[in-house]
């Protein structure tokens, strides 16, 4: 009986040593609470501050990285450009600037002159064909009758260009080209061994020219008879004024 009590006794104390430990340790966290939450404030504020500069230099430095970053190889089988030929380049797109510019103000270019000119000689040269039948008369000038140099001078006045009415004469305007340089339009002259005679080159060895009594406008080789090979005596090219070929540009611009 004693020593059930004093089991008793221990087990009590032992219990009551328990809760008092759990009520010392539960006493001394409730009263320290608010010391370590003023701590933890304290500490917390700085790592976040911390943190967020890290974060933002962490930024601050991909981008930098990005804005610097070497340029990507050229893909395979293609080389990167050097700087002559950058420069080339750069050069050409100079003068492609500028050509447009002094087209668009107005001044025709080169090419476009060249292409002027040639336009007006395949149309004289159409409008010398068209003729083909049409009477011959001496003296005449058209429109329905013609000479030799008359049919010549019709042909070019309606492009603005006036050509004596002899052929001699005519001969003495045009410049002198060789045959392989003749387009339609220019002019093929027989002078030679007292043979005064003119007419229109119209391409592939033709010309088309007033004949003769009773034959009128035909069509013709350059050469190739007795009478043509004996007093051919060359080619001849108008010159086309620039006013004339001014005036061709602008209405091709304007078709455009």
């Amino acid at each position: 009986m004693q020593r059930r009590s004093l089991n008793h006794s221990r087990h009590t104390s032992t219990t009551d040593h328990t809760r008092d430990s759990e009520w010392e340790v539960g006493y001394r966290s409730a009263a320290h609470a608010p010391r370590l939450r003023t701590v933890t404030g304290r500490v917390t504020a700085p790592v976040i501050t911390l943190i967020t500069v890290l974060v933002a230099g962490l930024i601050a430095a991909l981008v930098t990285g990005a804005s610097i970053a070497p340029a990507q190889a050229a893909p395979e089988g293609e080389s990167v450009p050097s700087s002559a030929s950058a420069d080339a380049q750069e050069r050409a797109e100079s003068r492609s600037i500028r050509k447009r510019d002094t087209a668009r103000a107005g001044k025709a270019t080169a090419r476009e002159r060249r292409h002027a000119r040639s336009a007006i000689r395949q149309s004289v040269a159409d409008l010398a064909l068209q003729q083909e039948g049409k009477a011959y008369a001496a003296g005449g000038e058209g429109p329905n009758a013609f000479d030799c140099s008359g049919f010549t001078l019709f042909a070019w006045q309606s492009a603005g260009v006036q050509l004596t009415h002899y052929s001699a004469g005519q001969y003495q305007q045009v410049k002198k080209i060789p045959a392989e340089a003749a387009v339609p339009g220019d002019l093929v002259f027989y002078l030679s061994r007292g043979a005064r005679h003119v007419g229109m080159y119209i391409g592939d060895g033709q010309i088309v020219h007033a004949s003769d009594y009773g034959v009128g406008v035909i069509v013709s080789p350059v050469r190739g008879t007795p009478w043509t090979n004996a007093h051919f005596t060359g080619f001849g090219r108008v010159t086309i004024p620039d006013a004339q070929v001014r005036k061709a540009v602008k209405e091709r611009r304007q078709r455009r």
